[in-house]
């Protein structure tokens, strides 16, 4: 079992660098971790994979329940703009109060996939640290440490961008006669988003660790940790 979970984690976070294959990655790991925690009979590596998976599911119906809830709304408001549309009032108020009801449960929804989303990247940290001294491997163990300081530089990044993004201004950008240069625009985008791009490399080098740290996953380290949690129960 050490081989599946091995390379499906290994592949998986590789695949997180892929754009358009980023949902097939979420799944790799999830599963990834639900083996390990069945293979070494942690807990905490089998309920972060289910988290994962609960996640990654919560946020595409999020997302297809987005789509279909402005597809009415959009339609009633191109017939009550098309001429000649004979739309009565109150089924263009029927529509919008729909959408409006709809909204209320997405926003709910999305608060609740806010809090697993922390939940899992809490129990990521927990899960890193807890494989690295299972397996004796040190690269999971940086990768925790990674995640830790990703979690600082987010929390600074975010209200400084915030404060570069108001501080700055049109002024800040050079003129010509045909208006700011896209050398002044990329400047300026530099040095407002750069608290944003630190914590975005960051966050990449936690996921190259964890690369590295499911591929050098220790095949006899597995076996003897399984063997003596089944000796002890």
């Amino acid at each position: 079992m050490v081989r599946s979970y091995k390379w499906l984690g290994g592949i998986g976070y590789i695949l997180s660098f892929i754009p358009y294959a980023s949902f097939i990655s979420s799944i790799l790991v999830a599963v990834a971790w639900i083996l390990m925690g069945k293979d070494t009979r942690e807990r905490i590596f089998t309920i972060l994979g289910v988290l994962m998976l609960i996640t990654y599911v919560l946020a595409i119906t999020l997302i297809i329940w987005l789509i279909l809830s402005f597809l009415p709304v959009a339609f009633a408001g191109t017939m009550a703009i098309a001429p000649g549309a004979m739309t009565t009032p109150w089924k263009m108020g029927e529509v919008f109060g729909r959408f409006f009801a709809q909204i209320i449960g997405m926003i709910i929804i999305g608060l609740v996939l806010v809090g697993l989303a922390i939940t899992v990247f809490i129990l990521d940290i927990v899960a890193h640290f807890r494989a690295g001294r299972i397996f004796d491997n040190r690269w999971f163990k940086i990768a925790g440490w990674m995640r830790i300081i990703l979690a600082i530089a987010i929390i600074i990044a975010i209200p400084l961008t915030v404060f570069m993004i108001i501080s700055s201004g049109p002024s800040m950008l050079p003129s010509t006669p045909f208006g700011p240069s896209y050398g002044a625009i990329l400047s300026l985008l530099f040095t407002i988003l750069w608290p944003m791009l630190i914590a975005l490399l960051v966050g990449l080098l936690a996921t190259i660790f964890s690369i590295i740290a499911f591929f050098t996953i220790s095949e006899e380290a597995t076996t003897t940790q399984s063997s003596s949690q089944l000796q002890q129960q």
